[in-house]
């Protein structure tokens, strides 16, 4: 395979790869390559993740042509094999696969925080995420697995590398002296003309201290630190079922993009 960066950095019509890391791929194999497509796949314990680009529809095509014959040529079975940023014009051809929908993350933005209409509420619960409790704080995402479409939860060592990025911060809410939910920020933009962005990565609630207004209460602390920190902009996304999210978003002044989100499908083997 060539360089991990070439394959990135190439220009495709289609592509997946300029969302992802070179750590995402490092391990990666080809399934596909020619001079207008590629495919890769990493197989991980219980599934198959599929990286790709393509200059047209039929280049996209003959790589998955040819992952079925990698699966039936290694007898792989009982995996989901997940892709994701999937045009809408490739749904069908995906779905006569045996491909399904898992997700659709959509965008919502904030153009001006400052006008941001806030409930002055009691936050003296909410705080950084300390050291000691990134275990903690990643179980409260695996909790929430199925609450919400395409939410996967994080693993501990995740958490542990947002919160101690450059511009990235955790923050915990408490409640009966346990963590019920957390909040996952960064602040990008710093050159901008239009002005920093405060990227609400994640909102999680275990389910046991869900309805209680926690995750509102995370969102205005974050805000309210974002503009501190001299945030102008802010931005999330959402999957368009999680209608829960969707009206707390939109109460507080996010207005979703127009058209598709990023479609993720996946088919068990």
């Amino acid at each position: 395979m060539e360089n991990i960066n070439n394959i990135i950095d190439k220009k495709y019509k289609y592509t997946s790869l300029e969302y992802i890391d070179e750590e995402d791929i490092k391990d990666a194999k080809v399934i596909y390559q020619d001079e207008t497509s590629i495919l890769l796949y990493k197989e991980l314990d219980e599934t198959i993740q599929l990286f790709w680009a393509a200059d047209s529809k039929e280049g996209f095509m003959t790589g998955l042509n040819n992952l079925e014959i990698l699966v039936d040529e290694n007898k792989i079975s009982g995996k989901k094999v997940h892709i994701k940023f999937i045009p809408e014009e490739f749904i069908s051809f995906l779905e006569k696969k045996g491909f399904r929908v898992i997700a659709e993350f959509v965008d919502f933005w904030n153009r001006d925080i400052k006008v941001i209409s806030i409930d002055e509420h009691d936050t003296s619960n909410i705080r950084r995420l300390k050291e000691d409790e990134y275990s903690i704080a990643g179980q409260v995402t695996r909790n929430c697995i199925g609450y919400s479409r395409g939410f996967t939860g994080e693993d501990d060592e995740w958490i542990k590398e947002w919160n101690e990025s450059s511009n990235s911060f955790i923050f915990a809410a408490e409640m009966e002296g346990k963590i019920a939910g957390i909040c996952c920020v960064n602040l990008y933009g710093f050159e901008s003309d239009k002005g920093i962005v405060l990227w609400i990565r994640e909102v999680a609630v275990d389910p046991q201290y869900q309805g209680k207004g926690i995750g509102r209460l995370l969102l205005t602390y974050a805000i309210k630190w974002g503009k501190q920190n001299g945030a102008k902009r802010s931005f999330l996304a959402c999957d368009v079922e999680n209608h829960r999210g969707i009206n707390l978003y939109e109460s507080l002044g996010y207005v979703r993009a127009e058209g598709r989100g990023e479609i993720r499908m996946e088919k068990l083997l």
